[in-house]
C-alpha cells in the first residue's frame, strides 16, 4: 500500500513539474498575443486574482460566465459586475461577455419605475472600448458600440462612425449593415443614407435568386432605398409636406408634490399621436459625457453624489403629464447638490414616421416662438485600433471629423433647489 502511495505522489510531482514547464513556455506567448490590453485587472478582489493566475484561464472563464448567466436570470445584477470583470480578464477574446456586459450596464440598472441609471452608460462604453482594443480584427464590438449610441443614447451622429467601421468587414452579418443607413438618416446625412442603401441594393442584386434569404435581403434593401428617396422628396422636395411649419406652442412646468416626487406637465402642438418629450433632472451645470473617454480607466464605481434622472413622456391630445417618484431610490437620486436643472426637450430625429412626415426628421416643419433652437452636432474623434481592418481614408475621416449636422428642437430648462425638491422648509427642517 505504501508503495502505491509513493508512486502516486511521484506521478503528481511529475505532472506539476510538466505543468510548470508548460506555463513557463506558454505564458510569454499568451502575454504577447492574447493578454488583455488593460494593464491591471481593475475591480478584482484578491481571491479572484488568485483564481486568475492559477492557470486554466479560458476554462475558468467559461465556468464563471455560466455562473454569471445564472445571476442574470435571477435578477442579481450587482453580483454580475465583478464576474464580468474576472471573465474578461481571464479570456479577453470572449465577445459575448463584452457585448452582454455592456448591455447589462447600459440597460439593467433601473429604479423602481424602470428608468435606467444613466450613470452606468459611460461605464458600458468604456467596457466596449476595452473589448475593441482586445479584439480589433472583428466587427462585432464596433457594431455594439454603434448600437449603444443609436438605441440607448439616441445619438445617431456618434453612432454612424462606429457603424462605418463595422461595415468595413466583409464577414459582417448582412442585415446589420442596414443600421449604418438608418444612422446616417437620423443624423441628417441624407446623401450618405441614400448612397449606402444603393450600395447595399446593388450587392443584394448579385445574389438575387440564390435562395430565400438572398431574395428577402434584396426586397428589404430595395424597399428601404425607395422609401428613403420618397421620404426625402416629400419632406424636402419642390412641394414639401413639411411646410408651412407647425406652431408647437411648447411649454412645460414642474411642481414638487411630495419630497423627491415631481409632477411634470405641459403641451406640445403635434396634431397626431406618437410624440414624446424627454425630461431630464440633473445637478445644475453637470452633464453626463457619453463617451469612452469619460473614464480614464474602467471602473464599476459611479459618481455616488450625482443625481441624473431621464424619462420619456408620451404626448396625448397635445398634452403630457406624469408624476415622477424618486423617493424610493436614494442611491440613484442622492440629491447632494444645492441646485438642479429640469430640462424638457422635444426633437424629431427619433419621432415616429407619421410625425416626421409632417415636420421632417430634422424639424424643418416646426416652429415655436419661445423655445425653438438650432442644434449643431459633430461626431467625437475616434482613434481606430492599429489592427482594425479599415481603410486609411476612413481612419483619417474618423480621427478628424469635420462634417457638422444640424436639426431643430424645442427645449425649456427650469431650475429647482435642493430645498425645493426635498421640501425642507415645508417640513420645518
Amino acid at each position: 500500500m505504501k508503495r502505491n502511495y509513493s508512486k502516486l505522489w511521484i506521478a503528481i510531482v511529475v505532472l506539476l513539474l510538466i505543468q510548470a514547464g508548460l506555463q513557463m513556455r506558454i505564458f510569454p506567448l499568451w502575454v504577447r498575443n492574447y493578454a488583455p490590453k488593460q494593464a491591471t485587472p481593475v475591480g478584482l478582489a484578491p481571491e479572484q486574482l488568485l483564481v486568475a493566475v492559477a492557470g486554466f484561464r479560458e476554462f475558468m472563464a467559461a465556468i464563471l460566465w455560466v455562473r454569471a448567466d445564472g445571476f442574470f436570470d435571477s435578477g442579481n445584477y450587482d453580483a454580475v459586475l465583478p464576474m464580468l470583470r474576472l471573465v474578461t480578464w481571464l479570456d479577453p477574446h470572449n465577445l459575448d461577455v463584452y457585448s452582454t456586459g455592456a448591455w447589462h450596464m447600459g440597460y439593467n440598472f433601473t429604479d423602481e419605475s424602470q428608468r435606467s441609471d444613466r450613470r452606468y452608460i459611460p461605464m458600458a462604453l468604456k467596457f466596449l472600448e476595452e473589448g475593441i482594443q482586445n479584439n480589433p480584427t472583428v466587427w462585432d464590438l464596433y457594431f455594439e458600440m454603434g448600437w449603444m449610441y443609436y438605441h440607448k443614447i439616441q445619438d445617431p451622429v456618434n453612432a454612424a462612425p462606429w457603424m462605418q467601421i463595422a461595415n468595413e468587414y466583409p464577414d459582417m452579418i448582412p442585415a446589420r449593415r442596414h443600421m449604418l443607413a438608418h444612422s446616417f438618416f437620423k443624423a441628417g446625412r441624407f446623401d450618405d443614407a441614400v448612397d449606402h442603401w444603393a450600395k447595399l441594393f446593388l450587392d443584394a442584386e448579385k445574389d438575387r435568386g440564390k435562395d430565400w434569404e438572398a431574395n428577402h435581403t434584396y426586397d428589404v434593401r430595395q424597399n428601404n432605398l425607395e422609401d428613403t428617396i420618397l421620404d426625402l422628396l416629400r419632406r424636402y422636395g419642390p412641394n414639401p409636406e413639411t411646410q408651412p411649419p407647425i406652431d408647437l406652442g411648447f411649454d412645460a412646468t414642474v411642481k414638487v408634490v411630495r419630497p423627491r416626487v415631481l409632477l411634470v406637465e405641459g403641451k406640445l402642438g403635434i396634431p397626431t399621436i406618437g410624440a414624446r418629450v424627454t425630461v431630464i433632472l440633473r445637478d445644475k451645470g453637470r452633464t453626463l459625457q457619453y463617451s469612452p473617454s469619460a473614464l480614464k480607466t474602467f471602473t464599476f464605481e459611479v459618481d455616488s453624489k450625482l443625481t441624473y434622472m431621464q424619462d420619456s413622456l408620451a404626448v396625448r391630445e397635445q398634452k403630457f403629464r406624469r408624476e415622477i417618484d424618486m423617493s424610493k431610490d436614494p442611491k440613484m437620486y442622492p440629491f447632494k447638490a444645492e441646485e438642479y436643472e429640469v430640462e424638457f426637450i422635444f426633437e424629431p430625429r427619433y419621432a415616429s414616421p407619421n410625425i416626421q412626415a409632417r415636420i421632417g426628421s430634422d424639424g424643418v416643419g416646426m416652429y415655436d416662438a419661445r423655445y425653438l433652437e438650432l442644434a449643431r452636432e459633430k461626431p467625437s474623434p475616434i482613434s481606430v485600433p492599429e489592427y482594425a481592418k479599415v481603410s486609411d481614408a476612413l481612419r483619417r475621416e474618423l480621427a478628424n471629423p469635420t462634417r457638422e449636422t444640424t436639426y431643430y428642437r424645442v427645449r425649456k430648462v427650469i431650475t429647482l433647489t435642493r430645498a425645493d425638491i426635498l421640501m425642507l422648509g415645508q417640513r420645518g427642517e
